[in-house]
């Protein structure tokens, strides 16, 4: 028997759940009790266009989202209006109403987007371009007889218009909000060169450049510097960022970044497994590809595709608590705001797998669609979720 991985825990005001305190300021915020919400996870099936609805309480699919072909995520409106889906196919991000889960609008991006992430502060989407553009959005000129800039474009979510662009040093895979949402981490793509950044951080307030950031301080196959993939933050306790988290192209272990100084301060190193338990079968040289902290900053968790495991480590001090085997190509992962359980797309079987962070133990394997990829989890006002089965349909339980 299946087990529930959320309980019911004592009735707090609707509203003090939902707006998370400082000291919790995570990318899934902690919650006390789950009275007046529901928590959501939004997986997108990157080789599809469907995308689903996981209702963690039940371990089930309740609802379908059609549309947004060859997803790369899904992020949420601040007041949890509507879901933003990362539309590689056709170089948009496309919305959807969070109730009805039916299809509201499209915002045109300049080129191809990677991830996309909101920023509740200053109430914009950042949407990473991972191509080079000859039409980017206002802010950013072309020289016609030069390279095409790379860019991230900027939405705003109140007009749901692409405001502007904003150059970068390289094509971008991964946007990221710190913990206090007062910057905007951008993980660039292609080989890096020592002195080149591999992440550039952005000024929300003012949207130009801050700084940038090398991975480096590990070598393998004579490379020095590294090209970033996933990433995660752990918030110090006034909610500033304390720690970045990073993985790195065909690299099976990940980086600790002090923030203040960016420099590496420790790495996560998986227990090495025999060649045989190692699947190097359609991992896309994402040896590791999926970082997640816990709302309650006990653990941080990394997942290996090249493992076919997700790892765990205690924070602060970085002790190594065990892995779990979930099958070929594991993949994002986000936990439920309780830290009790995890849950991990397996790109390599078309499922999600709910873990339970206690027992290690994989307590449900729910079908999704093709290629499951990123994975969210979102905390819903009780107006706001979709009733039980929307979008579905006879053959998407067959």
């Amino acid at each position: 028997m299946i087990r529930t991985p959320i309980g019911r825990l004592s009735l707090i005001a609707v509203g003090s759940l939902l707006v998370a305190t400082t000291a919790d300021a995570q990318a899934v915020k902690q919650l006390d009790s789950y009275d007046g919400v529901a928590v959501r996870i939004l997986q997108s099936n990157n080789a599809g266009t469907i995308q689903h609805v996981i209702d963690p309480e039940i371990n089930e699919v309740v609802g379908i989202i059609r549309g947004c072909p060859n997803p790369h995520n899904f992020t949420v409106h601040p007041e949890f209006l509507y879901y933003y889906c990362s539309n590689e196919l056709d170089q948009a991000v496309d919305v959807f109403d969070t109730k009805t889960l039916e299809f509201v609008t499209r915002i045109p991006l300049s080129a191809r987007p990677n991830k996309i992430a909101v920023n509740k502060k200053h109430r914009k989407l950042y949407a990473g371009i991972a191509q080079r553009t000859d039409s980017p959005g206002p802010g950013v000129e072309v020289d016609p007889n030069g390279r095409f800039p790379a860019v991230v474009d900027v939405i705003d979510i109140d007009t749901h218009t692409l405001v502007k662009s904003i150059e970068v040093f390289s094509t971008i895979h991964n946007v990221f909000m710190t913990p206090d949402e007062n910057h905007v981490v951008l993980g660039l793509r292609g080989r890096v060169e020592p002195g080149d950044p591999t992440i550039q951080v952005i000024d929300p307030a003012t949207d130009t450049v801050a700084f940038g950031i090398e991975l480096t301080g590990y070598e393998q196959y004579g490379r020095t510097h590294h090209e970033v993939r996933p990433m995660g933050f752990l918030a110090d306790d006034d909610g500033s960022t304390k720690w970045l988290f990073a993985q790195a192209t065909g690299i099976n272990r990940a980086w600790v970044i002090d923030w203040d100084t960016r420099e590496m301060v420790d790495m996560l190193v998986p227990p090495e497994l025999p060649l045989w338990e190692k699947n190097a079968d359609g991992i896309q040289t994402g040896d590791m590809h999926g970082l997640e902290v816990l709302p309650d900053k006990s653990s941080v968790w990394a997942s290996s595709r090249l493992d076919s495991r997700i790892y765990g480590w205690s924070l602060p001090d970085l002790e190594y608590i065990g892995s779990v085997r979930v099958g070929p190509s594991a993949n994002w992962m986000t936990s439920t705001p309780d830290s009790r359980s995890m849950y991990v797309a397996v790109s390599g079987s078309d499922h999600t797998l709910a873990i339970d962070l206690e027992s290690l133990e994989i307590v449900a394997k729910i079908k999704t669609g093709a290629r499951p990829a990123r994975n969210t989890t979102v905390v819903l006002p009780l107006d706001r979720v979709n009733p039980r089965g929307t979008g579905m349909r006879t053959e998407d339980n067959e």
